[in-house]
């Protein structure tokens, strides 16, 4: 078995280099990988590396947490598993000696096949790039599906990142018709070439205005995914208001006006400082349905299999660089620099 494995280290804040660590022993119901690629998570791994979520007490760590590898070793009782198989995971099992948030970006790694981190697996034969995607967009899965978005509705994605994108292509699948809004030209354009209706920059003259008029008052679903107070703001501006609150007169419906019928605001963010708002003030008419998705679990991971492997979703339209991992330290800096818009590592012949 591999005992060691090439890494990516945070070395200190917004500090990035090349390692090694001692793979653990593979126990019983474990499995070892031989990593093919990894997504760089451009929101919680930049923020580790500016020593957020407990990571300053941490360094150097071993970030990462998307991998599509290959398995070279199966323990005893890991049943069902075999030698070959090509596997999308989450969060290795530790590495010795070596601290991790949460050890993907690594060549070689041990998986439990127990619990929530367990890995997925992918259709035989499958392209391995393919799949690159499916950690990451099971985390819009999840957000997506809580909304319970129905064809017809019009949707508004702030914040068009990596999860942005991927959540306004999941709200598009569904028959949604999606605006999207970033301050970025680069981002509003690659949205449009992956379906949304419709681009808005915040610099634009007037822009809540001319969300408001593209959605004809208001959204059915908002998604803040910019992890801004700005965003979040704007957000609660955009949710649709029940059909009286257009009339001259003050009537007051029954409660129960719209049946369960609200509209929905999912947080897909991670904010960094405590968000306030006055809730009878921000919210339209008396209700909406807030989300916050916090994580993704084993059937959302399974279910973004699916759609790739359906054609529903494709992992390149959201890749933007793909580096080789001795270069992975430039891939941080062009995500940190905002001269990329994502960032994939090769781990082909990361011995």
């Amino acid at each position: 078995m591999k005992t060691s494995a090439n890494v990516v280290l945070f070395e200190g804040i917004n500090k990035v280099g090349l390692g090694t660590a001692r793979l653990k022993e593979c126990e019983p119901t474990e499995i070892v990988t031989e990593t093919v690629y990894t997504t760089v998570s451009p929101g919680t791994e930049l923020r580790t590396l500016a020593g957020h979520y407990g990571a300053a007490e941490k360094f150097p760590f071993i970030p990462g947490y998307s991998s599509v590898g290959r398995v070279t070793a199966v323990g005893e009782n890991a049943a069902g598993w075999r030698v070959g198989d090509l596997v999308s995971s989450r969060n290795p099992s530790p590495f010795e000696g070596t601290h991790s948030m949460w050890g993907g970006q690594a060549s070689h790694q041990v998986l439990s096949t127990l619990g929530e981190d367990r890995p997925v697996l992918l259709p035989s034969g499958a392209e391995p790039l393919d799949y690159v995607m499916a950690e990451v967009a099971s985390i819009s899965l999840r957000g997506a599906e809580a909304a319970a978005p129905k064809a017809g509705e019009t949707a508004v994605v702030i914040g068009q990142g990596v999860i942005g994108a991927l959540s306004a292509a999941w709200l598009g699948a569904h028959g949604c018709r999606v605006i999207v809004v970033d301050i970025e030209d680069s981002r509003l354009e690659r949205a449009l070439r992956n379906g949304a209706a419709y681009a808005v920059s915040p610099k634009e003259p007037d822009a809540l205005n001319r969300i408001l008029t593209i959605c004809n008052g208001g959204a059915d679903i908002v998604v803040e995914a910019s992890g801004s107070t700005p965003g979040v703001e704007v957000a609660f501006k955009l949710l649709r208001k029940k059909p009286q609150n257009y009339a001259k007169e003050y009537k007051v419906e029954p409660i129960r006006f719209y049946g369960g019928d609200w509209p929905r605001l999912v947080f897909q963010a991670n904010y960094l400082e405590p968000l306030f708002w006055k809730p009878d003030g921000c919210l339209p008419g008396e209700a909406a349905l807030v989300i916050t998705p916090r994580d993704r679990g084993v059937e959302e991971r399974q279910r973004v299999v699916e759609h790739i492997r359906a054609g529903r979703l494709k992992s390149q339209d959201f890749v933007d660089r793909i580096f080789p991992w001795r270069d992975a330290p430039a891939a941080y800096a062009g995500l940190l620099e905002h001269k990329i818009f994502s960032a994939v590592i090769d781990w082909k012949g990361g011995e």
